[in-house]
């Protein structure tokens, strides 16, 4: 079951959206297919803080609205700590939260704990399991990084091979004909 401060999160980055006038990075269908994600490992790994997880998926995108130049992840750090204080959650929690926020793209700086861990990981693994390479200009980068991350969880990284294979495949078809075609 969905806590309150769950559903006030996914309220607020739906509002953000709507705000912005527009879901330019599809986070719409972004957030949900990393939300199943998250619930999978939440399975597998019980000890970790459902809450802190939950809230981080509906948060760590928020930092794409507004677009600035300053990377996602800095922004929505900022994001999280202003939105998580608005409705009074305890600043041990809210640290954890931004954390994940934070060391989601495993750019900068790395996921250290278990939810830190778990966010990079089902935000990696959600683009290789949803539409996401569908914009092929500019999938072959992104599915590097994709993949660079999912050692995270190893074991799971070798179930998601197969499709990262398929879609290296397809991306490569794609820029063939992409070529010829320009």
């Amino acid at each position: 079951m969905e806590s309150d401060t769950v559903k006030k999160t996914k309220e607020f980055f739906y509002k953000t959206v709507e705000n912005f006038g527009g879901d330019t990075y599809g986070l719409v269908v972004h957030l949900p297919a990393v939300e199943k994600w998250a619930n999978y490992l939440l399975k597998k790994y019980p000890e970790a803080d459902k809450e802190v997880v939950m809230l981080s998926v509906w948060l760590h995108d928020i930092g794409h609205y507004p677009i600035l130049k300053e990377d996602h992840a800095v922004t929505g750090e900022k994001v999280t700590r202003k939105f998580l204080k608005s409705i009074k959650i305890d600043k041990e929690k809210i640290e954890k939260v931004a954390q994940c926020v934070r060391r989601h793209r495993c750019k900068d700086v790395q996921p250290e704990t278990i939810e830190e861990k778990m966010i990079a990981f089902s935000d990696s693994a959600s683009h290789m399991t949803s539409p996401m390479y569908l914009d092929m200009t500019t999938a072959s980068e992104k599915i590097e990084r994709d993949f660079r991350d999912l050692p995270l969880f190893p074991d799971i990284k070798e179930q998601l091979i197969p499709l990262y294979e398929a879609w290296k495949k397809l991306i490569a078809e794609y820029e063939k004909i992409n070529k010829q075609y320009s």
